[in-house]
């Protein structure tokens, strides 16, 4: 069994769908599929634009009036109460919350009290009856900002137009009071907050105040106590630290000294006890009269009174050098136990001045919170006096920052509807409803009608033949001969030409013609290609094998006697049934009388030798058969045949129902060659199908008659 493979132009094999294959689709190719739909699409386009007319003539005027409020900034702040009340105008936050303000019922409500629409019969008239006037207000109202500014505009719509101005004026004024009223109601109740926690405040200084002073007075403790704690400690620890020094200089030149005398050092001769002034004086006076003595001895002798005068005052300050040496190392141990003693004394005293200054600073944080405390309330209670006092100024300063830029105009002309654009937009929707209606009809049609249609069944197309439409119809099955410069003769011309190229094709003599259902022009095509044939020098056998409703005694009229049918039932030869036409090397084989038992006939072997004996004596042998879903002939004849055409009907036939005839075909072994789609509407088909031809012919045919 042969499976069905559709054809793809590329040479690749795609999977049979049942939908209409997906192609790129030029824009006059969706043109087409409008103009075969024309009458549905006009009647959608007239349906839609009588709509859209009826339902624009039929409304109701509505005018429109518009308050354009400005929303200026907030102004200089003057006092700090104004914080309190401070708004950004140029946040979108701010912008949108404003739209919604006036947008709402509340202020709905107000306008119409204001206004008393209850009363007027022009609002009461449209307002509804269900007598929401707020809510009748509110669906004729819309606030829209216009973009890079600080301007809202207020719509009202009305059938009014004199009402319609009045509303957005009441809309526009009623906001601008109840900014206002807001602002000065903020202001109010500042105040009053305020004012409360004054109150509140000027009890908690007393309390803090009187909490400091208590503790003051209870624990002695205060700035100025700690202050005088602190210097007098300050003033001690300098004194230990010079005392400290003194001493340690003192206990270090001590122990030198001491050193040295233990060590045998002669105390004269130990720098510190040098330096004394009275020791120094003394060695000096020594040395003078060491240097005397020195003098005189070199004269005198020891006995001699001027000797013995001057040992005697070398002696005496001897002696006093002794007993300087002796001080100086006396006033040396003083020195270094004073400074001891006195570092002792003050180390006690700064200690004692330190165990105070630690008690001081043990009570100093439980007393700098309550002064923290006091002070903080002090400050609170003043600031809130100070905006309190501000208030009443902050009052007088108070300003609104939302003004009506212009009085609101009567508007002059309908703002709906808007018949212009209503137009414009009902003849689009009216080419959108032409052409969706085209669309959808189109999908839902499924019938063949472009050559990727035949292409997803599997074959290659031979070729299109356009709408034959001659005046006698039995002419058109012979169109090369009655209209040879048409675009149907070239069609067949071209049917030829896709035959004689193929070489499984050329090479098939007995070529049988059959189609799918009856009516879609299998016989017209058996003769006109049978005709093609013979012009072109072939001798070519046309014989109708259609025992059941057969064609081509009409086209080329014979004698009814003879036929396929007195062949297959008699012992006659070939050369005795067939007739010549006036069609050069063109012969037919009709069918003569129709027999009652067709499918017996053509399954007798009979039928072999005919087409066999046909085979030996013509070039080309054409078969019209019968449609394949109408009997079983044409399935009879394939084993006889070498090759087979299939005609379809242009926009007659069902894909599935075709695909499903080809794949029985397919299954019966058919030597398909190709699709001939036949009878294509010239009128809304015949740029898609013939862009040059049609043209070129026009030309030419035009040309012939003019010669």
């Amino acid at each position: 069994m042969q499976a069905l493979i559709p054809y793809n132009p590329n040479g690749q094999q795609r999977a049979p769908s049942g939908r209409r294959p997906t192609v790129g689709l030029h824009w006059r190719h969706y043109l087409l599929i409008v103009l075969e739909h024309k009458w549905v699409a006009l009647i959608s386009f007239l349906t839609v634009l009588a709509i859209n007319l009826i339902y624009t003539y039929h409304q109701t005027p509505i005018y429109r009036a518009t308050a354009a409020l400005e929303v200026a900034s907030e102004t200089m702040k003057v006092l700090n109460i104004q914080d309190v009340l401070s708004t950004d105008t140029r946040d979108d936050q701010y912008f949108n919350t404003q739209i919604k303000i006036m947008q709402s019922r509340t202020l709905c409500e107000q306008v119409v009290q204001t206004l008393r629409l209850d009363r007027n019969p022009s609002f009461l008239a449209y307002a509804g009856s269900q007598g929401d006037l707020a809510g009748a207000l509110q669906g004729r109202l819309s606030v829209v900002p216009e973009r890079n500014t600080t301007i809202i505009d207020i719509h009202v719509d009305h059938p009014d137009p004199k009402l319609a101005a009045d509303l957005a004026t009441g809309v526009a004024q009623q906001y601008i009071k109840q900014n206002l009223e807001k602002k000065m109601l903020a202001s109010t109740d500042a105040v009053r907050m305020l004012s409360e926690q004054a109150d509140e405040y000027k009890l908690k200084v007393k309390k803090s105040e009187f909490a400091l002073a208590e503790y003051r007075q209870r624990t002695q403790s205060g700035e100025e106590r700690q202050n005088s704690v602190v210097d007098k400690l300050k003033d001690l620890n300098n004194s230990v630290t010079q005392a400290q020094k003194a001493r340690l200089s003192a206990e270090a030149e001590w122990n030198g000294v001491k050193a040295l005398l233990d060590a045998g050092r002669s105390a004269s001769e130990i720098p510190v006890i040098m330096n004394n002034s009275k020791v120094s004086e003394l060695r000096k006076q020594l040395n003078d009269k060491q240097i005397t003595l020195a003098v005189l001895r070199e004269r005198y002798r020891n006995q001699h009174p001027s000797m013995v005068a001057i040992q005697t005052e070398l002696n005496e300050i001897s002696g006093k050098l002794t007993s300087a040496c002796n001080d100086a190392i006396n006033a040396l141990q003083a020195g270094y136990l004073m400074a001891k003693a006195n570092e002792e004394i003050l180390q006690k005293a700064l200690h004692e001045q330190e165990q105070e200054s630690m008690e001081m600073d043990s009570k100093q944080p439980d007393y700098n919170m309550l002064k923290r405390n006091a002070e903080a309330d002090r400050q609170l209670y003043d600031s809130i006096l100070t905006r309190i006092k501000e208030t009443g100024v902050a009052d007088k300063l108070q300003s609104n920052n939302i003004r009506l830029i212009d009085p609101v105009q009567v508007p002059g002309s309908p703002f709906k509807p808007q018949k212009g654009r209503n137009l414009a937009v009902g003849l689009l929707l009216g080419v959108c409803a032409a052409f969706a209606a085209s669309y959808l009809l189109n999908t839902f049609d499924d019938k063949i009608k472009t050559y990727e249609d035949v292409d997803s069944l599997g074959l290659p197309l031979l070729t299109g033949v356009p709408h034959i439409d001659l005046k006698d119809a039995s002419q058109n099955g012979r169109v090369l001969q009655a209209d040879p410069h048409s675009i149907s003769a070239e069609a067949f011309r071209n049917l030829r030409a896709s035959i004689s190229l193929k070489p499984e094709a050329n090479s098939a003599k007995p070529l049988l013609v059959t189609s799918t259902a009856p009516g879609e022009g299998k016989s017209v095509v058996s003769a006109n290609l049978a005709i093609a044939f013979a012009t072109n020098k072939q001798r070519t056998l046309l014989i109708d094998c259609d025992l059941h409703n057969p064609v081509q005694h009409h086209v080329f009229p014979a004698d009814p006697d003879k036929g396929i049918s007195l062949y297959l039932t008699s012992n006659v030869t070939l050369q005795e049934v067939v007739q010549p036409t006036n069609v050069p090397n063109l012969d037919v084989l009709h069918v003569g009388s129709i027999p009652p038992n067709a499918p017996e006939l053509l399954a007798s072997d009979r039928i072999r030798e005919l087409i066999a004996d046909a085979c030996q004596q013509y070039d080309r042998v054409i078969i019209d058969s019968p449609p394949v879903t109408a009997v079983s002939d044409p399935l009879v004849l394939l084993p006889y045949v070498q090759g087979v055409i299939y005609v379809i009907g242009f926009g007659k036939i069902r894909r599935e129902i075709v695909a499903r005839t080809m794949q029985r075909l397919r299954e019966c072994g058919a030597p398909l060659v190709g699709v001939v789609m036949n009878n294509i509407d010239q009128e809304l088909h015949g740029y898609y199908y013939y862009p040059y031809k049609y043209s070129y012919y026009h030309k030419k045919r035009k040309g012939n008659g003019a010669a």
